[in-house]
């Protein structure tokens, strides 16, 4: 599986509301891409697209395989998606949340294998939460129930990986490590998609970028070629951009875009 993607003239939403109107892309297999865009412009429900979540009318394709064609066992193989801020409230483990993960080859109700056993403890370690296996995911931080989250996808071991918001309870420090677990599995050959607010925090760790508004695509290409003149329009606001020493780039809103 290369776990590239094309949209044609895509449309989903809810509820009789169009969230993403005629959208059309294409997302590299083997690359990490970085979904940016003002609130409500279609982050989410693309990725919910994406993962076999919400329905749709056009085409979307993995590997040249309609979506609506896919069933949820083979979803459960070939993609993980990990949601928004998700609370875990259940009573079950850290382990048994992880395990969940294995679902798609060992089924519901059978026992885990030594493999599956085995995916659960990388997983739990590749997200740092090794140390909380036994300990009640209910009674861990935001931050913390985020990587549980991060390590149920991992566990799956699927070709694509879908997440949104995936920094959003984490400090600094483990922001970059999300970031960098994802980076990783890029370069591994994995496709991963992320939507992401912090845009400072997810270009630099991204091959490329899809810019959404308003249910459509506003701009797309490589993260080197994000620049302010795509930022500007797409939220409105006057950006400046810095340059590190080291050659990094960061953008931030001018405070001469906003007046009282």
């Amino acid at each position: 599986m290369n776990g590239s993607f094309v949209l044609d003239s895509v449309s989903c939403g809810y509820g009789g509301k169009k969230v993403l109107d005629g959208f059309s892309a294409e997302i590299r297999g083997g690359a990490l891409t970085a979904l940016i865009g003002p609130n409500g412009s279609g982050k989410s429900t693309l990725l919910k697209l994406l993962g076999g979540i919400a329905g749709y009318v056009g085409s979307a394709a993995l590997d040249g395989r309609e979506l609506r064609s896919m069933s949820r066992a083979e979803f459960g193989r070939a993609v993980g998606f990990v949601p928004q801020q998700t609370k875990i409230t259940t009573p079950f483990t850290v382990y048994e949340v992880i395990a969940m993960g294995r679902l798609p080859y060992c089924g519901l109700f059978s026992k885990l294998s030594g493999e599956d056993d085995a995916a659960v403890l990388r997983a739990a370690e590749r997200a740092g939460v090794s140390h909380l296996l036994f300990r009640r995911a209910s009674e861990l931080s935001g931050g913390e129930q985020q990587r549980v989250c991060v390590a149920v996808a991992l566990a799956q071991e699927p070709e694509v990986f879908l997440l949104d918001e995936p920094t959003s309870a984490l400090d600094p420090n483990q922001s970059v490590r999300i970031f960098s677990i994802m980076r990783a599995l890029a370069s591994e050959g994995r496709t991963v998609v992320v939507a992401a607010h912090d845009i400072n925090g997810a270009i630099p760790f991204s091959d490329r970028f899809i810019a959404l508004r308003g249910g459509g695509l506003a701009a797309q290409g490589e993260a080197s070629e994000l620049d302010e003149n795509i930022l500007a329009p797409l939220y409105g606001i006057e950006f400046k951009k810095y340059v590190s020493e080291e050659g990094g780039r960061a953008w931030h809103p001018s405070a001469k875009s906003f007046s009282l």
